[in-house]
């Protein structure tokens, strides 16, 4: 996915070096979450991008999100919403509705996010990537992990179900 957001996007928000180890254990510690395989890997090859402006990131206006904004933007959803949440009637594949403090952001812009879910329902998968916009209608969940999530955003793009507009891949199909 990084190749082909390199090739096709050369006026995206430029990608930071990855995390270190430090950084890591500030967001589990931030976050009190275990942080999946597939999420330490990708924040290790890049800890985000620098976006100041959170223009037009490179996957459906989203733009990969720091450790320090993922730590803000946890906290900030937890603090704010995470009273509205309440539990989902099993079976479903989500736990609770609005917001869970077990929902780890990845990507953002204006308020929506893709999240990883450390703690599904009875019917999903621990690290599936979620689409939670702003004013939070959940659908169904766009794959069960963060590295599924990224090898369909480069198979779709690959197939040509793509459009391109400036520095962002529309891909309507991983909303």
């Amino acid at each position: 996915m990084r190749a082909l957001i390199d090739r096709l996007l050369p006026r995206t928000a430029p990608f930071l070096p990855g995390a270190t180890d430090q950084d890591l254990d500030r967001l589990a510690t931030a976050t009190g979450l275990d942080l999946p395989a597939d999420l330490v890997a990708l924040l290790r090859v890049s800890a985000g991008q620098d976006d100041p402006h959170q223009l037009h990131g490179p996957l459906n206006y989203h733009h990969f999100l720091t450790v320090d904004e993922i730590i803000d933007m946890h906290a900030v959803l937890t603090g704010a919403v995470g009273d509205l949440a309440t539990p989902v009637a099993q079976p479903s594949c989500y736990r609770w509705t609005v917001w869970s403090e077990s929902w780890l952001p990845f990507l953002a812009v204006d308020g929506d996010c893709y999240l990883l879910d450390l703690n599904p329902g009875d019917l999903g998968t621990a690290g599936q990537v979620v689409s939670r916009p702003n004013v939070p209608d959940l659908g169904e969940p766009l794959a069960p992990s963060l590295t599924a999530f990224l090898a369909r955003a480069a198979d779709l793009v690959e197939a040509g179900r793509v459009e391109v507009e400036e520095s962002t891949l529309v891909l309507l199909d991983l909303y």
